[in-house]
């Protein structure tokens, strides 16, 4: 997701960007935030970007790259108070569908190995109770360079923190609530917040904000979910009233459906954040990040769901054979690892495989794909 700057308004219009009175503005005015993006704005009163972003919503967040406000002036949403000890970040939301800089993900049908899909498994899902962090919630994140992202399968793939922020929507402000979000794509420097420094943009399903994003495919890639991706673009842009403008019912998925009902109870609106970097928890580590990507026809349930509480199934058939020759097949269907045992024709071989998530990426497919799959990467 890229944000434009004021700054950059300034050099594409010719216009001073400054306060303007209030009088000016019509049903609603034009404003940036501290960071000097729409997406930080906490609509305070300022009317800002000059006549020509003031026009209307359209010219205010398409042509400026700024956030349409209709409060006229009054109670702005709290701006939230960075907390108090410890490392802080920046946070943004986004679910762009493509598969991202982690290999976190799966090739719909129909599609090349360049045109990867998120796993629907980095959905936000409820934490076990009783869990070591006092997390609510389970999730993933785009996470900055200065946290170790990058291009393809960088230091930050597969990490997680613990994240601690507090909602800031209007009407719901001053809960906190703990995350733990494992790293699985790569927020770049084109967004101006990553560039900045620590930076979560965090997975949320139908939270994309297609008019700033550089990688949304989801229409695409899965054209039975366009309604669900769209659930919730324009939440809390355009009308602060944080009960509107999200519908996540209207996803098919119950993964994503849950992912995007999560996220919306944190009734977070890119607040600051403080983390630490944890341990990731299994029910985390265990969700598919690997190449080769799986394929859709394929996907293994770690890509395709995060419900940890499924129970796993394990048979095993044993076949007796004369003295000299026995063959048993030991299946367990919880994965990684898979581990098969076969005897054949009185030679006892004993094959064991295990995946180690990013750990069988050799040296050639990483510099292949991080030339060819930069249009993978989240923006």
């Amino acid at each position: 997701m890229k944000l434009l700057t004021s700054p950059l308004i300034t050099a594409r219009f010719g216009l001073l960007v400054g306060a303007v009175t209030l009088s000016t503005a019509l049903s609603g005015y034009c404003n940036w935030g501290p960071a000097g993006t729409g997406a930080s704005s906490v609509c305070d009163g300022d009317v800002q970007g000059g006549d020509t972003c003031n026009e209307g919503q359209s010219n205010c967040e398409d042509g400026c790259g700024g956030r349409w406000c209709t409060n006229d002036g009054g109670p702005a949403p709290p701006t939230p108070t960075p907390p108090t000890g410890g490392q802080t970040a920046t946070t943004t939301r986004y679910w762009d569908c493509s598969g991202g800089a982690c290999a976190c993900a799966y090739i719909p049908t129909g599609f090349s190995d360049q045109e990867p899909a998120h796993c629907h498994s980095n959905a936000m899902f409820v934490a076990p109770a009783g869990n070591p962090f006092g997390a609510t919630y389970y999730g993933a994140a785009a996470v900055s360079a200065s946290l170790g992202g990058g291009n393809w399968m960088a230091d930050a793939c597969g990490k997680c923190w613990k994240v601690t922020g507090t909602s800031n929507a209007p009407g719901y402000g001053g809960v906190e609530t703990t995350l733990i979000l494992k790293g699985t794509n790569f927020c770049p420097d084109d967004n101006p917040l990553c560039d900045a420094g620590p930076h979560f943009d965090i997975a949320a399903p139908g939270f994309d904000v297609t008019a700033y994003s550089l990688a949304h495919t989801c229409p695409e890639r899965e054209p039975e979910e366009a309604a669900g991706f769209a659930a919730c673009e324009t939440w809390l842009i355009g009308n602060l009233d944080p009960d509107l403008g999200c519908d996540c019912s209207l996803f098919n998925s119950p993964t994503l459906r849950r992912g995007c009902e999560n996220f919306y109870n944190l009734k977070w609106d890119n607040p600051v954040v403080t983390y630490e970097e944890v341990s990731c928890p299994p029910e985390l580590a265990d969700l598919h990040c690997e190449h080769p990507y799986a394929l859709e026809a394929n996907m293994p349930e770690t890509c395709s769901s995060n419900d940890y509480s499924a129970p796993s199934t394990t048979s095993t058939t044993t076949t007796e054979s004369p003295p000299t020759t026995s063959t048993t097949t030991t299946t367990t269907t919880e994965a990684p690892p898979t581990t098969t045992t076969t005897t054949v024709a009185n030679t006892t071989t004993s094959t064991s495989t295990t995946t180690e998530i990013f750990s069988h990426v050799t040296p050639n497919i990483q510099t292949k794909h991080q030339t060819n799959n930069e249009t993978n990467i989240h923006n």
